[in-house]
């Protein structure tokens, strides 16, 4: 632990130094722009909107804390400017959300952008981002197909698919001897189809049997037929690879026809305080959740965002308002390091340069994609989410049977 702390601590070092102070003499050459407005398109209503509210409240919380410090420095404007977040609701519609960013790049003219939420809209939208040359961090999309399309402007923020079920994995590989079976439910959707077929490749000759490979509809309900068949096959393990709310209905059916496995691990589910843990009561409990941030994480600013986002929303942040707030801390970093709003200059910085963020240090490659991948298990023990893989990271012991 104490390693990955002093890893962190070189990072912020070398991101303090690399911005640049502003000159006082430069202030007056700032012109007359007096705001940076920042654009971005969510589902404030819709199927995704239980999710994409976590990233709206994350982009707020950082708007907040930004003008608190006054805004954003632009050494070649001389000046600081605040910054005032301009959305619209996509209503949790691919197309709506295509039109909102041709409306916030053409007729508002904003100055940057933040992402929607979900691979699905941000595969689709990031096509205009990158007609139009803005540089883009994807809070929330992390199938690896739209990261391998060439594109110049787009940023990775939470982690990639094909690496995010890598903990899972590994964990499974030491417990062999418990764990021989898995049944799998995916979920229809890009997002979790890249993270099946990710977890399939890794436990390809891993000696874990999969007795139950199910897809079910995106946003699914009833559960009843799936959970009957899933159980017949007595797996070890069963492994809901899944969005937000389907989930919940999941997880409730299983009590309901008391199928009950060593292991239940949810892609997500227990972040989600309010719509889950407390909808849901006890039969949660146990519940493995795999683990894209986490307050207990030992980086910089993760425990005041935690403690920040719960104060101003009076209940706890999900880790799509974490990954919103990241992918806005990696855009402003990269604002501040080129010294100037030029889209072009800021993409070039943000493909060279080195960023600290809540979830550690971000540094891209040529894709776009986070050079630094960390995967990593939470579990839900006594009402409360706890770091349980890997050892470097956890401050619990995993607990089986669920």
């Amino acid at each position: 632990m104490s390693g990955v702390i002093e890893r962190a601590r070189f990072w912020l070092a070398a991101v303090l130094a690399a911005i640049c102070v502003v000159p006082v003499a430069a202030v007056a050459q700032g012109g007359g722009k007096n705001e940076i407005v920042v654009g971005y398109s969510i589902s404030m209503t819709g199927k995704f909107s239980t999710s994409a509210l976590e990233v709206h409240r994350g982009y707020q919380l950082w708007a907040e804390e930004v003008n608190k410090q006054g805004g954003i420095a632009v050494k070649e404007l001389g000046k600081k400017l605040p910054v005032r977040l301009l959305h619209y609701d996509d209503a949790s519609d691919t197309s709506s959300a295509i039109r909102s960013y041709e409306r916030l790049i053409t007729r508002d003219q904003v100055d940057l952008l933040l992402s929607p939420w979900g691979s699905g809209h941000n595969f689709a939208v990031s096509a205009v981002t990158e007609k139009y040359k803005f540089p883009m961090p994807l809070a929330t999309a992390a199938a690896d197909p739209i990261f391998n399309r060439g594109f110049k402007y787009i940023f990775e923020t939470t982690q990639l698919a094909s690496n995010m079920y890598n903990g899972l994995a590994d964990y499974l590989a030491t417990m062999k001897g418990q764990i021989k079976t898995v049944a799998i439910a995916y979920e229809n959707f890009l997002f979790t189809q890249s993270l099946r077929k990710a977890l399939l490749a890794r436990l390809k000759g891993s000696g874990i049997e999969v007795v139950a490979d199910e897809q079910y509809p995106l946003g699914g309900q009833d559960f009843t037929s799936l959970l009957i068949k899933v159980k017949a096959a007595k797996p070890d393990a069963f492994l809901a690879i899944n969005v937000m709310p389907s989930v919940v209905y999941l997880t409730r059916q299983m009590a309901e026809t008391g199928f009950k496995p060593k292991l239940y691990a949810v892609t997500m589910g227990p972040m989600y305080e309010e719509a889950f843990v407390k909808k849901l009561g006890g039969i949660t409990d146990g519940i493995v959740e795999n683990g894209f941030w986490h307050p207990d994480l030992p980086f910089p600013g993760a425990r005041k965002f935690y403690d920040d986002y719960s104060a101003k929303f009076k209940q706890p942040p999900a880790t799509d308002a974490a990954y919103a707030f990241i992918g806005a801390q990696v855009l402003q970093q990269g604002v501040e390091q080129a010294g100037t709003l030029n889209k072009e200059k800021i993409a070039a910085k943000l493909h060279s340069g080195k960023f600290v963020t809540i979830l550690g240090p971000y540094e891209y490659d040529e894709r776009g994609v986070n050079k630094h991948q960390l995967s990593f298990l939470v579990q839900l023990q006594n009402g409360k989410r706890v770091l349980v893989w890997p050892k470097s990271v956890s401050n619990a012991s995993l607990k089986i049977p669920y």
